[in-house]
This record gives structure tokens, C-alpha cells and sequence, in this order.
């Protein structure tokens, strides 16, 4: 996700690179060599990120596919279980022609056989009536601002996330695979060649589209959470004012946290709520940590609880609401409920009760709110 904010910032893409972790290599390697390229999860990338250097184009395959192989795009020879995933997704570019004689069960690029080519290095004071209120005008245009550009982050994230592949891919077994060292340096081994030796220091792995024999994207995964998050999202808040009176009106809500896994994560959570009227003008804000939890999946539809806790600064004066301003503390709990975009992205509907503790016996302790919006992993 913070490769995505880099991006967005930055004007990045997605291009057609393929990050593998190492857990997955470790995986693939186990395999037998003609059935590697069927089924890798991977993630696309985007083009700010570090290119590596292209591998060397393929050689056109002399004579009748052997057994167990068929001619695909472009008179490559993949296996038969290839045929049925139709047209690769990045279609392969032509190959070299091959005036030599010879016979080999897969298409043979300058890769080299063996261990490959190594390539480059590359509160508002519930029991009083008055208090120091402050300049609200000025602050409300302060929270106008820094919604405009968290709404602003919060699209340009969730419009890459949502389109955005991370899933299983198909690769010819030959596949070209540049492996990414710790050191930083890269190394192009084809996908059948692979052994664990070649895995030694290497943090992950990149598939190309365009190379190869092109690149299938046979199904994106269900959406995991995680990883960082960034979640935003409106609705209605509310700010509770001596005389039990409550202002109600159009609140947002930010945060940015991490999901140590699918289900559970911890976020720094904000919420801003303000108004300039004839009515009367006011603001609140509220800052403190959350623990969401959603443990329940029903198909794309995924429910839970959360909790949190922090501090609200409000102030209110003119109109028909009393002049007060100040701090205090806040705990709040809540329902979230979350419909499943893509991998990366959800739409998030949130209940939340907030509670008071500090709150006077003319002011209410407990008070709600809702919000609709998106989360992005």
C-alpha cells in the first residue's frame, strides 16, 4: 500500500511486472519443472518501480511440437493444459527465427541452460458554558483543506488498488524469472531451471508480460487486508453541546494503520466535523487509535466489531448554540461492515457509538454517528 501512495503521488501506473515473494519461490521450486508456470500468485507493480534488465527474446522452436505439447500464439510450443486458458493476457512478443537444426521440448532462449545468465546490478467542556473557542472560521478552513487532500489521497489510491492484479498467473514453463538479491543485484534463471541454490539471498522475484511466451492472469484473489491500510470515508457526526443539545451534520473520517493479518488490524484514526451558518458555527475533532476485527465472511460481505479511544477538540459559538469549547477524551465502539471490491480495495459501511466519560449532567455521555466509505490495502 505505501508503494501505491508513492505512486499515486508520483503519477506511477501499473505496468506489466509481476512481483513473486520469496515464500512463493520456495514453493515453486518443489515442483515439477514442466508444471511450475501453471498456477503463480503474484502481484503487478508499477512502473516507478525498479525495472530489471529484459531478458534475451526466445527462439522460434524447429519441426512438430514433442509430446505433451501443442503450438500456441506466435508458433510457440506450450504444454496442452496451456490450450484450454485461451489467449494470454500480454501477448508474447515474435519470436527469433532459427535457421539451425534441432529438437528441444521447450522453446530454448539465450538464457542459457544450467544456472541461467546473470544480469545487472543494479472536547468540548461538557459542564461549562463558556471557554476559549478560538478562531473557528480559520479552523474550519483548516479542516477544509486537509479534507480536500486526504479525499484527494484516498481516491487515488483506491482507483490504482482497484485495478490493480494480485492472483494467480500462468507463465510458460520456461518463463523468465528475475530474481531480486538482497545485495541488489538481479539474476535471470528460466522458470524449469530454477533450483533452491538460486534462491540463496534472494528477497523476491519479477515475471515480465512481454516476455516469454506471454503471461495468463487466471483469477485474482480474494481481498486481504494485510499490510498497510488507508481507510476514508463522510456521513453523519456529532458533536454534543451543554443544554443536551446535538449537532448533526457531514463528518469525515481518515486513518492509516497495518493489518498484521486478513482479519485484524490497528489504525490511527481521525474524524472531522465542522460548520460556519447562520445557525451557529462550530468544529470538532476527534484523534485516537482503533483495533478492527472482521471475522465473519459471507461470500464478498465481511462483518465485525471495533474499538477505540482518543481525544476530541470542539468549539461552539453563535446562533442558537451555546458558546463552549475545550477537550476531552472519548471511547468508541462500533459495527463495520465491508463489501469486497478487489484484493487491495473494500466498501466499508461503519455504525459507531461514541462515549463520553467526562461528559456533565447537562451534556450527553453517549451519542452516534455513521459513515460509508473505502478501505484500501
Amino acid at each position: 500500500m505505501l508503494t501505491t501512495l508513492v505512486a499515486v503521488l508520483t503519477s506511477g501506473c501499473l505496468g506489466h511486472l509481476y512481483e513473486v515473494q520469496r515464500s512463493e519461490l520456495e514453493r515453486i521450486v518443489q515442483e515439477p519443472p514442466q508444471a511450475r508456470g501453471q498456477d503463480v500468485y503474484a502481484v503487478q507493480q508499477f512502473v516507478i518501480a525498479d525495472s530489471p534488465p529484459p531478458a534475451a527474446g526466445w527462439t522460434e522452436p524447429y519441426g512438430a511440437p514433442p509430446s505433451g505439447y501443442s503450438m500456441g500464439l506466435h508458433g510457440y510450443w506450450v504444454p496442452d493444459f496451456y490450450i484450454g486458458y485461451g489467449s494470454p493476457y500480454y501477448d508474447p512478443p515474435p519470436p527469433a527465427r532459427l535457421h539451425s537444426n534441432h529438437h528441444e521440448a521447450v522453446p530454448v532462449g539465450s538464457t542459457g541452460s544450467g544456472g541461467g545468465v546473470s544480469g545487472s546490478t543494479g472536547g468540548t467542556s461538557s459542564g461549562s458554558s463558556s471557554g476559549n473557542v478560538g478562531n473557528i472560521g480559520n479552523v474550519d478552513k483548516l479542516l477544509v483543506a486537509v479534507v480536500v487532500v486526504g479525499v484527494a489521497v484516498g481516491v487515488g489510491l483506491a482507483a490504482s488498488e482497484g485495478a490493480r492484479y494480485e492472483g494467480s498467473v500462468a507463465v510458460h514453463p520456461h518463463h523468465p524469472v528475475h530474481l531480486r538479491h538482497s545485495s541488489g543485484g538481479v539474476r535471470t534463471v528460466p522458470l524449469d531451471e530454477l533450483t533452491p541454490e538460486h534462491l540463496r539471498g534472494v528477497d523476491s522475484a519479477v515475471l515480465s508480460g512481454h516476455e516469454g511466451a506471454g503471461m495468463w492472469l487466471r483469477g485474482a484473489a480474494p481481498l486481504n487486508r494485510k499490510g498497510f491500510s488507508y481507510q476514508f470515508g463522510a456521513g453523519e457526526d456529532s458533536l454534543t453541546l451543554p443544554g443536551r443539545q446535538v449537532a448533526r451534520s457531514l463528518g469525515f473520517r481518515f486513518a492509516l494503520g497495518y493489518y498484521p493479518s486478513k482479519k485484524f488490524g490497528l489504525l490511527v484514526d481521525s474524524r472531522l466535523q465542522s460548520n460556519v451558518s447562520d445557525k451557529g458555527n462550530y468544529y470538532n475533532i476527534r484523534l485516537g487509535l482503533e483495533a478492527q476485527w472482521l471475522p465473519l465472511s459471507l461470500w464478498r460481505l465481511h462483518l465485525g466489531p471495533y474499538v477505540g479511544g482518543g481525544q476530541t477538540w470542539s468549539a461552539a459559538t453563535g446562533g442558537t448554540l451555546p458558546t463552549a469549547g475545550g477537550e476531552r477524551p472519548y471511547v468508541s465502539v462500533g459495527a463495520l461492515a465491508e463489501f469486497e471490491i478487489s484484493t487491495r480495495l473494500g466498501l466499508t459501511f461503519r455504525w459507531t457509538q461514541d462515549w463520553l466519560p467526562t461528559a456533565g449532567p447537562t451534556t450527553r455521555g453517549f451519542i452516534s454517528s455513521w459513515s460509508v466509505g473505502l478501505a484500501v490495502y
